[in-house]
């Protein structure tokens, strides 16, 4: 705690004691609440940059979609990359100012400048979210890459484009909906957020005040300093499980006691349940979430679920011979005949791709292993564990919040950013029926799914969008 009160001291908060700062210590330490709203922002740097780069990120991440650990780029580096190269392009381009006498929904055109001086860190914090916002993978090129190589169904370029354009930006238009619930209130703190936070801060103390020489002076490392340590030695390391030596990513060693143990082999090795396994890649230890950003209530939650379902329920189903679980290995998505061969779905397919309920009969019902079976059962119990939580524990904050959202308090930083246009409801709403237009289109013309399975999804999405 003193430590924390030192840290605070050397970012000092200029705002009024009741209502100039935020009630989270978390947030207090790692966001500024000082604003410099003179500070260029939209500017052409931030759009070379923030374009170029989300292109990049985009299509690298979803090329590495499909490596069994997958590979991606993730906003540190585009922070990292894209900071030496706004600063020269503050030295290089040209200052002139330049004028777009008619441009429409202007009085007296539109004037810009290549260069308005340093690269600030709003321009930086800028590309940076751009680019965030196409790191993840499209979930909806899962259907076009399944239909292509499991059902020989190859769809047309446009109707792939459809399809993942409005999956992807239906979500967006929802998100900007909610975000009153999610992003204004105080006590709405995403930890990956404040991450993102402290970075920037890290990368800009020289020009937001920050006094990294004082750190240095007490004998404690700056922060740049320590990132650039951190980055350096991460770098180093991920060649040995990457490339000199791969088989120290995933080390079973409780398989070496008895290697011809199939029991043993199923239980605690990298192809089977991993109990024990030790993992030296990093990107395997993050896989699935980021340990060093997840809090750790949130990392012990999802641990004892895993310990529960993976290492209790998945063995006690397979031993049991639950679903005649025996019949498939103990840890696989794939599908199954019933006598425990790979289940051939064009042999049910007529020629459309649609089922063949006759050829269905013929060759039989589809069986999944005991651990696909659990995990959907899981997967289902969670939604509706989700809805009853959020009830309990939120309901009476979200019915407040939606009481008050006009006049509510709201978070010193929301209160800070009051000082630019907000992008109005409608907007959002605009483009959700746009979007929601052309997902029927997408849906009816190319037979995708049934018109009233995409409202039932829409349907679901509004539910779980805020739990």
């Amino acid at each position: 705690e003193k430590q924390s009160l030192e840290y605070i001291e050397q970012f000092p908060i200029d705002l009024d004691e009741d209502e100039g700062v935020s009630p989270i210590e978390e947030v207090r330490v790692t966001v500024s609440s000082n604003d410099d709203p003179s500070l260029p922002y939209n500017t052409f740097r931030m759009w070379f940059l923030g374009l170029l780069f989300t292109a990049i990120i985009a299509f690298v991440n979803q090329f590495f979609y499909l490596r069994q650990t997958q590979i991606s780029i993730g906003y540190s580096v585009v922070a990292l990359v894209s900071l030496p190269l706004g600063h020269m392009m503050a030295k290089c381009l040209p200052t002139r100012q330049f004028r777009i006498p008619f441009v429409p929904f202007t009085r007296y055109g539109f004037s810009f400048t290549l260069n308005p001086g340093p690269f600030s860190i709003k321009e930086h914090i800028l590309i940076g979210t751009m680019a965030a916002c196409n790191a993840n993978t499209a979930y909806a090129v899962d259907i076009v890459i399944l239909q292509k190589l499991f059902y020989g169904d190859e769809q047309p370029f446009v109707a792939g484009l459809l399809l993942v354009l409005t999956t992807q930006v239906t979500g967006f238009a929802m998100a900007g909906a909610i975000r009153r619930f999610l992003v204004r209130p105080a006590d709405m703190v995403w930890p990956s957020t404040l991450v993102t936070a402290s970075l920037f801060r890290s990368l800009h103390a020289s020009s937001t005040g920050s006094s990294s020489s004082d750190l240095e002076n007490a004998g404690r490392t700056s922060r740049m300093k320590y990132f650039l340590l951190v980055t350096l030695g991460s770098f180093i390391c991920y060649w040995f499980p990457g490339y000199i030596f791969p088989t120290i990513g995933v080390i079973s060693w409780i398989c070496w006691i008895n290697p011809n143990n199939a029991v043993l082999a199923q239980l605690t090795g990298s192809q089977g349940l991993g109990i024990g396994t030790i993992a030296l890649d990093w990107s395997a230890v993050s896989y699935n979430l980021q340990p060093l950003v997840t809090p750790w209530f949130a990392q012990l939650n999802i641990m004892l679920g895993f310990i529960f379902l993976t290492y209790i329920l998945v063995p006690w189903a397979y031993y049991t011979n639950l679903w005649d679980s025996k019949k498939y290995p103990i840890l696989s998505a794939n599908s199954f005949q019933q006598n425990g061969s790979i289940y051939n779905v064009s042999a049910v397919l007529d020629g459309n791709g649609f089922l063949n309920e006759e050829a269905y009969k013929i060759y039989g019902p589809l069986r999944i292993s005991g651990f696909f079976a659990l995990t959907y059962g899981v997967g289902f119990a969670a939604l509706t564990a989700t809805i009853v939580h959020t009830l309990l524990y939120h309901g009476k904050e979200i019915v407040q919040r939606w009481k008050s959202a006009a006049s509510g308090r709201e978070d010193v930083h929301s209160r800070l950013m009051s000082a630019y246009p907000e992008v109005p409801d409608w907007w959002y709403g605009l483009l959700f029926i746009v979007m929601v237009t052309l997902s029927f289109i997408t849906t009816v013309k190319y037979e995708y799914m049934p018109w009233w399975a995409l409202i039932l999804a829409l349907f679901m999405a509004a539910i779980f969008v805020i739990p």
